[in-house]
C-alpha cells in the first residue's frame, strides 16, 4: 500500500494554493467522504515530487492510498485530479475516504 504524509492546510483560496505550489512545491489537496466530521472535507497539502510520480505511473488513479496527516490515518481513493494543461505540474487532488 502507498502511504503519504501529509500536512494541514491552515489557509484557503487561490493565492495561497499558488503560493504553496510555486515556493513550497505541495500540491492542495481535499479528502472528504462520511468519516469525515468537517462539513467542507479535511483540507491537507502533499509533497508534490511524490505525487506526481505515483501520477506518471498511474497508481494514484488505480489503487488505495494512506494519507497519514499528523496522528490520523485515512484510507482514501482519488477521485479527481487537476493537473496544469502544458507544465508537468499537479494543481489540486480531490480524494475520497474509505
Amino acid at each position: 500500500m502507498i502511504t503519504l504524509q501529509a500536512v494541514d492546510r491552515l489557509k484557503i483560496g487561490t493565492n495561497n494554493s499558488r503560493y504553496v505550489r510555486r515556493v513550497n512545491h505541495q500540491v492542495p489537496a481535499i479528502i472528504y467522504g462520511k468519516k469525515i466530521v468537517k462539513k467542507r472535507g479535511l483540507l491537507i497539502l502533499l509533497e508534490h515530487e511524490k505525487v506526481f510520480d505515483l501520477y506518471k505511473k498511474n497508481f494514484l488513479n488505480a489503487s488505495r492510498l494512506l494519507i497519514r496527516l499528523e496522528k490520523e490515518e485515512f484510507y482514501v481513493t482519488a477521485k479527481d485530479i487537476q493537473h496544469h494543461a502544458f507544465k508537468p505540474i499537479l494543481l489540486h487532488i480531490d480524494f475520497l475516504c474509505i
